[in-house]
């Protein structure tokens, strides 16, 4: 999960997230069975308006296993960080709105307060995580404070960053190896060339 900074608010959210939260929460509390829609504005719906801002921040990788591209295989997907089902007022918040492979996005509407967010002021990958290259697997900095290993603990697991991934990253890391002249962006997990994978380095 790398750490990103989070560009400025589109107007057109800002101008509306408030009022649209208050619909859906209202929705949901007469029909709980009630499916989430994205709203119309200006002839376009807000998830498709909001993808090319979200995308802009993360160089259009996945805002929590860092996936590039995200589509294919994927689809190009929206997570809620707290479950719009759950925080119906924050379903349209910019700052709970995350750029998210559907692999990720099977966290679905769980949630921990302990969970990190790569783009908290305080947020560090070598603070919570290192990344095991040998078995292409992010695993908990045994030298963080307990806390921050409970926080990079529930974060992996929810987010299910080693789950089906690990195979997809050792791949990646030999063909890096391969192709040293790739632009650095189009490599799915950047960590793996920024010095420290094992073998000739990236030209």
């Amino acid at each position: 999960m790398r750490k990103f900074q989070r560009g400025e608010e589109p107007d057109f959210l800002a101008a509306n997230w408030e009022a649209w939260g208050l619909s859906w929460e209202r929705r949901k509390a007469s029909d709980p069975g009630a499916s989430f829609r994205w709203p119309v504005h200006q002839g376009e719906a807000v998830n498709q308006k909001l993808l090319p801002h979200l995308k802009r921040q993360t160089q259009d990788h996945c805002s929590f296993c860092d996936a590039f591209p995200v589509s294919p295989p994927s689809l190009d997907t929206i997570e809620h960080f707290r479950p719009k089902s759950k925080f119906p007022q924050e379903a349209y918040h910019w700052m709970n709105l995350y750029f998210c492979c559907m692999h990720c996005q099977q966290k679905g509407e769980e949630f921990d307060e302990r969970l990190l967010q790569p783009d908290s002021p305080d947020y560090e990958f070598d603070r919570y995580f290192r990344w095991d290259f040998t078995l292409g697997t992010i695993e908990i900095n045994e030298s963080a404070l307990e806390m921050e290993q409970q926080r990079a603990d529930v974060t992996r697991t929810l987010y299910r960053l080693n789950e089906k991934h690990p195979a997809w990253r050792k791949l990646w890391a030999h063909r890096r190896l391969k192709l040293k002249d790739e632009d650095l962006d189009t490599f799915p997990y950047r960590d793996y060339i920024e010095g420290n994978v094992p073998g000739p380095k990236p030209a």
